[in-house]
């Protein structure tokens, strides 16, 4: 406002009254060339480009005793790592979740059965009432579209998670140990209750231990190449050890907690084959003078029957029923097993024991025996280690100098596998363990069922067999075009604006020129 009233004061004092422009186009001379550049920056800042419409996704995290589900919404891309782009997501209320090159808002997350307020204890529900309970919760924040754009779905196992086989994809197989839960249908009231019955291909399934992976594939991909193209001259470090320039192709991830599972993703893909990865159930060397019986929880349909295996060892029942066998031996009282098994199934005794207690060690090893299993089997380049049990942070130390241990040597000419001190770079914490891996697994089952049934930067990925730093490259010139599509808009609205100022000039000349005729 300032500049048109001194540019209209000069034009005044520049003329006779009679030559005067008239104030009226004078004024709509000068705002022109403001108002529609101005209106051509505030339509290309809001005006959504095709990519960038809202993707409402859900999540569900299914245990044998209680499920989580969450809903969340994609936010646009955004070059800066720490800021999302959106403004509702500084809301104070909201959650923001980074996968990879994706940013999510969590919007509403519930536990189901959720916890007594006063006692802390979990509602015994059947799984009929967990589904039903679950699928309440999404329908109460389903889109205005009456649909979620995908669905993912991390499950205990073992699960069917092969989409070819009709009879079992989706359910819960029979060899469960979770009786209640054999055979039970997961996928079909899920995708009804989220409106894509008739869209399955927008429903990701799979375990919670290779959603998680995916995940942590994901993320530590993109890490790695927005690492490499901010330093491509060197390889990106950490505080120990230089972390290895390779592009990541895989990766295991490892939970210990109830149960033990691993998660494999291979040549960028998540392992399936006859079922899923089962590698909790790998046998282990035992310590020097072990005598430990097994766990409980092993008699029935375990390998080995649950003795000398990791989740055998490492698992929190193992941990507790072992520290009860040691406390009897030590106190020289006959075994109950009955009473072994009751407290077993509480495991709240773990928390009190020191750092220095001996079923560490005994923890430490069978996770050692299991990384040495993963890194000769599958050569995998990270192994992410998460679950209840791995909160005991000595144990990631612990398992690294016993996993270098094991190896003696034999892959001492694998640079990354060269130094003990390198193992911080191989065997790893999870990314999400605060917020809980398997929900963010299943996010991320929910954003690749998402991509592969719009094709949306991922139909080369799938084709070429691209590994996921390409998709972070894909993803800042997808942004780069944004940002390059609105400032040639702005230019436009400049130059209409310009044009359109001269063209008022020329129109009020001829009409100054005519008044001054008429005058004469």
């Amino acid at each position: 406002q300032f500049t048109v009233h001194r540019v209209h004061g000069f034009m005044h004092a520049r003329c006779n009254w009679e030559e005067r422009i008239p104030i009226e186009i004078s004024n709509s001379i000068l705002l022109s060339s403001f108002i529609f550049p101005s209106i051509a920056y505030l339509a290309a800042m809001v005006t959504p480009s095709p990519s960038s419409s809202e993707i409402y996704l859900a999540a569900i995290e299914g245990g044998g005793t209680t499920f989580v589900v969450s809903v969340a919404r994609v936010l646009p891309p955004s070059k800066d790592d720490e800021a999302p782009t959106s403004s509702s997501a500084s809301s104070s209320s909201s959650e923001i979740l980074r996968i990879g090159p994706q940013t999510l808002e969590i919007l509403q997350t519930a536990t189901i059965p959720p916890k007594h307020s006063t006692t802390g204890e979990i509602l015994h529900l059947t799984p009929h009432q967990i589904l039903e309970e679950t699928c309440t919760f999404l329908r109460s924040h389903v889109p205005s579209s009456g649909q979620y754009s995908a669905v993912g779905i991390a499950t205990f196992g073992p699960a069917g998670v092969d989409p070819q086989s009709t009879e079992d994809y989706g359910t819960i197989l029979s060899g469960s140990p979770k009786k209640e839960w054999r055979n039970v249908d997961l996928l079909s009231p899920i995708a009804e209750a989220c409106g894509l019955s008739s869209d399955l291909d927008r429903v990701g399934f799979d375990t919670d231990v290779n959603a998680p992976a995916l995940a942590e594939f994901r993320h530590r991909s993109y890490q790695l190449a927005q690492s490499q193209t901010k330093n491509p001259s060197t390889p990106s470090s950490s505080s120990s050890s230089s972390q290895s320039s390779k592009p990541l192709t895989s990766l295991s991830y490892v939970t210990i907690g109830t149960g033990v599972g691993v998660g494999l993703i291979i040549n960028s893909q998540p392992i399936h084959g006859l079922l899923h990865p089962e590698g909790g159930h790998v046998a282990v060397r035992p310590l020097e003078g072990d005598t430990f019986t097994g766990y409980s929880w092993g008699a029935e349909k375990s390998p080995y029957g649950g003795v000398g295996t990791v989740e055998g060892v490492t698992s929190s029942v193992a941990l507790t029923e072992r520290y009860l066998q040691m406390q009897n031996e030590k106190e020289g009282d006959d075994d109950d097993d009955a009473a072994l098994k009751s407290d077993a199934q509480t495991r709240e005794v773990l928390a009190t024991l020191p750092d220095t207690h001996d079923v560490w060690s005994h923890a430490a090893n069978a996770i050692a025996n299991l990384c040495v299993s993963l890194l000769l089997l599958t050569s995998c380049q990270k192994i992410v280690l998460g679950g209840g049990i791995m909160k005991r942070t000595v144990l990631y130390d612990a398992v690294r100098k016993r996993t270098w241990e094991l190896l003696n040597g034999y892959l001492d000419s694998v640079d990354e596998l060269s130094a003990v001190e390198k193992l911080d770079d191989v065997i790893v914490e999870g990314s999400w363990e605060n917020m809980g891996s398997g929900l963010v697994g299943a996010f991320a089952l929910a954003l690749d069922a998402h991509e592969n049934a719009t094709g949306d930067d991922n139909e080369d990925f799938v084709e070429e067999n691209e590994t996921l730093q390409d998709r972070a490259v894909m993803e800042e010139k997808r942004t780069d075009d944004i940002e390059q599509q609105q400032q040639q808009s702005f230019t436009s609205g400049v130059l209409a604006g310009i044009g359109l100022s001269f063209g008022c000039m020329l129109i009020s000349s001829l009409f100054g020129h005519g008044r001054r005729r008429q005058g004469r």
